[in-house]
């Protein structure tokens, strides 16, 4: 199981790899379908105007009502990958209740689903059967009801639980905003421009239909990409897990068996050694 564990960790770090290309193109194309600089007053403007990027103070205030999107596994003997998961959520529901704020799930991965029906936590949106070889396509179903619950304002705000890949042995649990949605990983530079005569500057690019368009079917596009990103890394750290989970358990069946062996060869050289003094016991008192 170690052997598959580390099998699938390599399959996974090429997926996160070409999941995490196309999000950097998508964040490239934005300065395009924006017509202006990432961060510029200019494209603030434009991104506020779109429902899924624009700022909301219910999301920050006391009483905000949060969806947890939870990431966890669908098999076990992955240490304490679960656990650690599953605690920060509890953490993260305390935390809203505490604010007068309401906390709902959506739940990816059967062991998170099992742990909140155990505690009688209702589960809008459950994801059960995902494994490592879950496509993009497969978690659109979800990620469209959860936008039609944030676009109709049923809750305030998306947030992501899930286990950050930051070494084979060391993986975090964060807890990080997916809604309303800010473009983390968009470029730095502004749109390409070329220069015509005169000295005045036009776009590089032609973009077609529109400008407004565009962007409106690239943001849901980049929320889809930055929520698979998250999966497959939380992925990396479950296999990660279950790897050195796998690696102690052979460690300690080999300690156990060796310390058994002991125990055995000890009870066997005590029967051993009491055979022999009845024997000899015997053939002394055969010659008196």
């Amino acid at each position: 199981m170690e052997k598959v564990a580390q099998s699938k960790i390599m399959k996974l770090n090429a997926r996160y790899a070409d999941a995490g290309t196309f999000r950097a193109d998508l964040a490239r194309l934005l300065p395009e379908a924006l017509g202006a600089a990432p961060g510029s007053s200019r494209a603030q403007e434009a991104l506020a105007a779109h429902p899924l990027t624009a700022p909301r103070a219910s999301a920050d205030a006391k009483g905000a009502r949060v969806m947890l999107f939870v990431v966890t596994s669908s098999r076990g003997l992955c240490g304490g990958y679960n656990a650690k998961v599953l605690q920060a959520t509890r953490t993260r529901m305390e935390e809203l209740a505490r604010d007068g704020g309401d906390a709902t799930l959506a739940v990816l991965g059967r062991k998170g689903l099992s742990f909140f029906r155990y505690h009688n936590r209702p589960v809008e949106i459950a994801l059960a059967d995902i494994d490592e070889n879950v496509p993009f396509l497969r978690l659109q179903g979800a990620l469209d009801e959860v936008i039609k619950r944030y676009v109709s304002r049923a809750v305030d705000a998306v947030e992501l639980v899930s286990t950050r890949y930051v070494t084979k042995v060391v993986q975090e649990v964060a807890v990080r905003r997916l809604l309303p949605f800010e473009f983390h990983h968009a470029a730095a530079a502004g749109p390409a421009t070329v220069r015509r005569g005169g000295g005045a500057e036009e776009p590089l690019y032609l973009v077609e239909p529109s400008r407004e368009d565009v962007l409106a079917a690239l943001i849901p596009m980049a929320v889809a990409a930055e929520l698979f990103c998250s999966i497959l890394e939380a992925m990396r750290g479950e296999q990660a897990q279950r790897s050195l989970a796998m690696r102690s358990a052979s460690d300690n069946a080999d300690s156990m068996t060796k310390r058994l062996t002991r125990t055995y060869n000890r009870a066997r050289q005590a029967q051993i050694t009491s055979e022999m003094i009845e024997i000899i016991s015997g053939s002394e008192g055969g010659r008196e």
